[in-house]
């Protein structure tokens, strides 16, 4: 995937209220591209938690925050951070295989599965 896609795929999800930070990882969980730099995501998180999702794993970490996996299939990622109220984590791999990660907002007005099933719209789009 290029930046301009990237880039394209950042402002379909941010035309709905939440998304806080956006991250692109190859098949290996190494990062391609990220929409900020406010909550760096390390390569040795992005790896753990693409590890995680891929084998299927109960639950995840993000910025040090542990997220129960409520949906867990190969092309979509839906986890929740139930205790700390940090948010959710919606993922599906892209159309060219990439993996697209979206860290979103707690209270959104959308709820966690509306958001997975957003993000896969955008990555297959």
């Amino acid at each position: 995937m290029d930046e301009q896609r990237f880039t394209q795929l950042i402002e379909q999800l941010n035309e709905y209220e939440g998304v806080e930070e956006v991250f692109m990882l190859n098949v290996e969980g190494e990062i391609i591209f990220k929409s900020t730099s406010i909550a760096p995501l390390t390569s040795e998180e992005a790896k753990a938690l693409l590890s995680d999702w891929k084998e299927k794993k109960p639950s995840l970490n993000y910025q040090n925050s542990r997220y129960a996996i409520l949906k867990n299939d190969d092309i979509q990622l839906a986890a929740k951070n139930i205790a700390g109220g940090k948010g959710n984590i919606a993922g599906s791999i892209t159309k060219e295989g990439d993996f697209l990660i979206a860290h979103i907002a707690p209270d959104t007005g959308m709820i966690l599965l509306e958001w997975s099933i957003l993000v896969n719209k955008v990555a297959w789009s």
